[in-house]
């Protein structure tokens, strides 16, 4: 078995990148995190050379808008518990009105 050289290991890197936004875009962070590991081991192994700074680039790109995502959901998620609070306050205050 060959091992793989860091074009092919680059390569991947930017093939996990783009699974890893498709994940960020349907809100699969266990996957996403899964796969930020796997992509991490592979960029750890690439020499700084500007042989790979196309490939980087492109990894940084897709990073930008798995972050944009990530950005998207955790505001989704905010607003969410911010409305639950609201209606739990109401809540409480109607029964400590009925208590009385």
């Amino acid at each position: 078995m060959n091992p793989e050289t860091p074009a092919q290991r680059l390569d991947k890197a930017v093939a996990l990148s783009r699974v890893m936004l498709q994940a960020a875009e349907v809100g699969d962070w266990n996957e996403l995190a899964r796969l930020e590991q796997e992509r991490a081991a592979c960029l750890a192994r690439i020499p700084s050379d500007q042989n790979y700074a196309e490939g980087l680039r492109e990894v940084l790109l897709l990073n930008e808008e798995i972050t944009r995502c990530a950005l998207i959901s955790r505001d989704a998620a905010a607003d969410t518990w911010t409305h639950r609070l609201r209606a739990l306050r109401g809540a409480n205050a109607y029964l400590d009105t009925a208590r009385g």
